[in-house]
């Protein structure tokens, strides 16, 4: 038996010194002693030792040990079903006994892997290791280093596995037992016992068990108790355990919440930052929770002051950041670090705009809120100055009128402060407060951005750059004025020429910030407003690209990227446009290599401006074409070597989302004209469309999203050349995506939804007649349910509408179970070429079966007068679908009789019959 197992001596030390070695600062001796660890591996015992050097190792140092224990769990996380039985009853037997140890490292490494254990063999497999845990944790081993050590294991398993603890075994719910002596701990003598334990119950509250709802009035009045606590990790732990109770049930904190929110507005002055940024984040969490609104606004003359003052940089964030900023000049290569790793996003085919919906755009603004956290001071570290700006940012949108009242004065005293921290911060205020107060402080922007203008030449750094970002956030007001011939018109020239200048700032954080901005105020302008600077911004643009290092090459990508979506007409009329535009991006496309991650938002750009230049794009399609495709057929290539063999390492699937995007965009741009193009690279083995084919199936949701932006584009412009010979296979993956949607592969579905749309209005009814029934049986449901997002239905009904136009005739069994939901989807829609499709497909539906819809049936009355409903509200139809429309219209009234007809206009909103008199006569 393992129990009476014993180290040779002999092998033991080797494995000590093997170990040792992996750890020497020396290169040289690091990489002999991994060479030496591999063989080491081979050892059938191997893992025996490195449980003993973790557990009995106590005259070794506590590296070696951590390492022994580190290098045990991950070779159990891969290894574990190759090892016997006797070895893991073993390891689980002895492995708690780390927990005992007088090292804190190795007392945290135990924990570590007893957490990765559990979440392997669960409370089935290994019934003795809570009660254990439960035990330590209680003192019964007589240490505090073993409350300590069980605490911490049993906080990373509440982390990890809180659901797991909510189940019954054999009758018993682990947490049953459990939060009461949390409970009871946190009235522990040691603090780092009181610590852990509002730790773990903080993971339990996030499961929304009714075991913990039961003892929650316990808790928070232990919670109450400890709010004063002497240690500023309990103080932390209670702030989180207050943040995640306002999220679960807010209901119980309520009749406490004045005394909490003063609480965390004080704890923001905290000697602890961490304490400090909990108590913040507490309060970030009341700004978006639904507790009524006038409790929170009774506190904002305390805490908006607060957040304003604690926006302002540390003394120590100052040094730092003085220091970085003497150093961090444009001369100086970006690091690997420095860069926020980038993933490449899935193309969105299609969005469809909502007239009666800000959903879309509600996430877009999330995900630019997100940006716009890391854009603030060009960290990635979220901290108490970020977290402080974000609640004021939230606050200013729920209370306008009140966040610029109490904030605006303190801003303007210290807008003009010598100490340029004070001066940044303010400055950093007026940019968070911008788009909830942008209405209420119109009156002072006349007066303001002049200001905000001239502070691009502050002599400090974090000042130029910070005035960037704040003035991008205004960048719709300047737009608007300029755009409305407003009385502040002439304020666009000069702010935008400013922000141009100021993107060739010699420090990077400036030019970031200001090409950042530079990016906004092309996205807020229309492109007429821009006329006059699209020569001046390309000879910057030109200057950018030879001054930025890497990290802001990808800021300058994402800027090149909205200018050509915004004037890609203007730059088509000159070709010296094109001459200015594209070399510079050619010229760093030239300078990577095919395996480069820095490649990937090089791709992305390419991909927006070869689909805005159109036929301007075409001397540059070859080359451009020609190594998208090679990089899409070696990554499919690579990834069915990993699928075959587990050891081959799989490529980053963003070089094929990239990849497939790029091609889309020549597609889009090329139009027609990209067959000839994409046919020069197929060949018998490999084409374009067999490996868009793949990438349907790649379990990556992100690569199907893409491959389905694709497979639309194509249909629109090269059906028949490209798409039709692989028709059979590109609709079964179609029904697949759709029948097998999930939340994570919704923009994957939307896009697939939208594909099929195109190729249904494309393709002849007798070629798709044979797939009509299938995907009915599954637009019909989707567009009926209850879970799916609103961006599918859209399309859905978008899609089910275009059908119709070349497969009306076998429609009419579905029309009654989807005209009603159609129309409410249809109804708000953005009017554009594709909501006129789909409305002249079920025209035709209707048209060409007359007796699907009984106007003296209650449903077919419901479904007519929806209809005409929707009809109403369709603002501008072409000449053509007028057309159809009026004849509908004049069948329904036929139909109906004068008297009838107006029976049934008069179940509908007055207005609705004055406009169908006047539009369509009837």
């Amino acid at each position: 038996m393992m129990s009476t197992w014993a180290p040779n001596a002999q092998i033991l030390d080797q494995i000590v010194y093997i170990l040792a070695g992996t750890l020497s600062s020396d290169a040289n001796v690091r990489l002999q002693a991994s060479d030496a660890l591999e063989k080491a591996r081979s050892q059938s015992e191997f893992d025996n030792y490195l449980l003993h050097i973790l557990i009995n190792g106590q005259a070794l140092e506590s590296q070696v040990r951590a390492s022994a224990g580190l290098m045990l769990k991950n070779d159990l996380i891969r290894n574990l079903q190759s090892k016997s039985q006797d070895l893991k009853a073993h390891i689980l037997q002895e492995i708690p006994k780390g927990l005992l140890d007088s090292q804190n490292l190795v007392r945290n490494i135990t924990g570590n892997v007893i957490t990765t254990l559990f979440s392997i063999f669960g409370v089935r497999q290994w019934p003795n290791i809570l009660p254990n845990l439960m035990e330590l944790a209680s003192g019964a081993a007589g240490t505090t280093e073993s409350q300590e050590g069980a605490l911490s294991a049993l906080a990373k398993i509440c982390e990890d596995s809180a659901r797991v603890l909510d189940r019954e075994y054999d009758g018993q719910r682990p947490l049953n037992y459990m939060i009461p002596k949390f409970i009871e701990l946190t009235g522990a003598s040691n603090s780092k016992v009181r610590a852990y334990a509002i730790g773990c119950i903080n993971h339990i509250l996030l499961t929304k068990t009714q075991s913990m709802y039961i003892h929650l009035d316990e808790f928070m009045a232990r919670l109450f108790n400890l709010a004063t606590d002497d240690d500023p990790v309990v103080r932390t732990k209670v702030c989180t355990a207050f943040a995640n109770i306002l999220e679960e049930r807010p209901d119980k904190l309520l009749p406490h919440l004045d005394g909490v929110i003063n609480y965390c507005i004080h704890s923001m002055g905290d000697s602890s930052e961490e304490t400090a940024l909990e108590a913040c984040e507490f309060l970030l969490g009341l700004a978006t929770s639904d507790i009524p609104e006038p409790i929170v606004k009774t506190k904002l003359p305390v805490l908006m002051p607060v957040l304003l003052e604690k926006m302002v940089y540390s003394e120590m964030e100052v040094f730092i950041i003085e220091n970085s900023d003497e150093q961090e000049n444009e001369n100086v290569e970006d690091k690997d670090d420095d860069i926020k790793p980038q993933m490449a996003k899935g193309k969105d085919a299609h969005k469809l705009s909502n007239k009666n919906s800000a959903a879309a755009k509600g996430a877009e603004d999330e995900s630019d809120d997100e940006d716009d956290e890391d854009d603030i001071d060009g960290s990635m570290e979220w901290n108490l100055r970020k977290c402080s700006a974000a609640t004021m940012d939230i606050l200013a949108t729920n209370f306008p009128y009140e966040a610029l009242e109490i904030s605006l004065p303190i801003i303007k005293e210290r807008i003009s402060s010598p100490q340029w921290p004070v001066r940044e911060a303010s400055i950093l205020a007026l940019g968070a407060i911008a788009e909830g107060c942008l209405d209420q402080a119109s009156p002072q922007l006349p007066s303001l951005i002049p200001f905000l203008v001239e502070r691009l030449k502050d002599s400090e750094t974090r000042v130029r750059q910070i005035t960037c970002w704040t003035l991008g956030r205004y960048s719709s007001w300047v737009c608007s004025e300029a755009l409305s011939g407003g009385s502040c018109a002439n304020y666009f020239a000069p702010t935008f020429q400013s922000i141009m200048e100021c993107a060739l700032d010699t420090k990077k954080v400036v030019q970031e910030s200001a090409c950042s901005s530079l990016a906004d105020f092309i996205d807020a302008a229309k492109p007429e407003l821009l006329t006059p600077f699209v020569e001046p911004l390309l000879r910057h643009i030109q200057a950018y690209f030879k001054k930025y290092q890497r990290k802001n090459l990808i800021i300058l990508y994402d800027t090149v990227q909205t200018f050509a979506e915004r004037v890609g007409d203007q730059l088509c009329y000159k070709p010296e446009y094109i001459e200015m535009l594209l070399p510079p991006l050619i010229e760093k496309w030239q300078q990577l290599t095919d395996d480069d991650k820095d490649l990937w938002p090089l791709l992305e750009c390419m991909s927006s401006v070869a689909a805005a230049l159109g036929e301007s794009f075409a001397p540059y399609a070859v080359p451009v074409y020609e190594r998208a495709f090679r990089i899409l057929v070696m990554c499919v290539e690579q990834v069915k070597l990993s699928t075959d063999d587990p050891g081959f390492e799989a490529p980053e699937k963003d070089f094929i989302v990239t990849s497939l995007d790029l091609i889309d965009g020549l597609v889009q741009g090329l139009n027609t004209h990209s067959a000839e193009l994409i046919q020069q690279f197929d060949t018998n083995d490999v084409s374009l469309m067999k490996l868009v084919i793949l990438c349907f199936d790649d379990p990556t949701d992100d690569v199907r999203q893409s491959a389905y932006a694709l497979l639309g584009d194509l249909a629109i412009f090269l059906l028949d050349p490209i798409v039709t010979s692989n028709l059979h296979q590109v609709m079964v993956c179609i029904g697949n995506e759709i029948t097998n949607r999930t939340f994570d592969s919704t923009a994957a579905c939307n896009n697939a939804v939208w594909a099929l749309g195109e190729i249904s209005m494309r393709l002849p009814g007798e070629v798709f007649k044979q797939y009509l029934v299938n995907f009915m049986n599954v637009l019909v449901p989707l567009l009926l349910s209850t879970d799916v997002e609103q961006t599918i239905l859209d399309n859905a009904s978008i899609t089910i509408g275009r059908i119709g136009l070349n497969n009306a005739a076998s429609m009419g069994s579905y029309v009654g179970q989807v005209l009603v939901t159609w129309c409410s989807f249809m109804k708000y829609l953005e009017e554009n070429e594709e909501k006129e499709t789909s409305f002249e497909g079920m025209c035709n539906i209707i048209t060409a079966n007359p007796t699907a819809l009984n106007p003296h049936d209650v449903n077919g009355r419901l479904a007519i007068k929806h209809l005409i409903d929707c009809i109403a509200y369709y603002e501008a139809p072409s000449n053509r679908l007028g057309g159809m429309l009026h004849l509908l219209l004049t069948g329904f009234k036929n139909g109906l009789g004068e008297a009838g007809w107006n029976g049934l206009l008069a179940e509908l909103d007055p207005f609705v019959g004055e406009i169908l008199k006047m539009k369509y006569g009837v």
